[in-house]
């Protein structure tokens, strides 16, 4: 599964003088365009852009106002490997039932403290 990590930056405002380039609207489009070539040379795909409000104080007094920036939103995939967990199957041992005798394992017990317990009487 892949994942993606995003960049911000804010939508330039202003067209620059590019050379060649007539009309404020086509200025402004290859200013974009510029933007978005040079985000992608560093491996960034432009992915959406946002016009969002931000309150912003302004005066003496602290006013705030209320002003909309556009911003332009990148995303790449994820340079880190996600690697699955590698499957171990755990074997569950079943519990005991406590209603029923358990023995003691023979392995666990010494032959010398079998000896000293001595002979079973009636």
């Amino acid at each position: 599964m892949s994942t993606f990590e995003y960049k911000t930056i804010c939508a330039p405002r202003k067209a620059l003088k590019i050379k060649g380039v007539k009309g404020s609207d086509n200025r402004f489009a290859q200013t974009l365009t510029d933007v978005i070539n040079a985000q992608s040379a560093d491996g960034w795909e432009y992915f959406r852009a946002e016009s969002l409000p931000v309150d912003e104080k302004s005066g003496m007094m602290g006013k705030t106002a209320e002003k909309y920036l556009s911003l332009l939103i990148f995303r790449r995939e994820n340079i880190e490997t996600y690697e699955e967990p590698a499957f171990n199957p755990t074997t569950t041992e079943e519990p005991s039932d406590p209603m029923i005798l358990q023995a003691p394992d023979v392995e666990d017990v010494d032959s010398d403290e079998i000896a000293t317990l001595g002979p079973a009487t009636r």
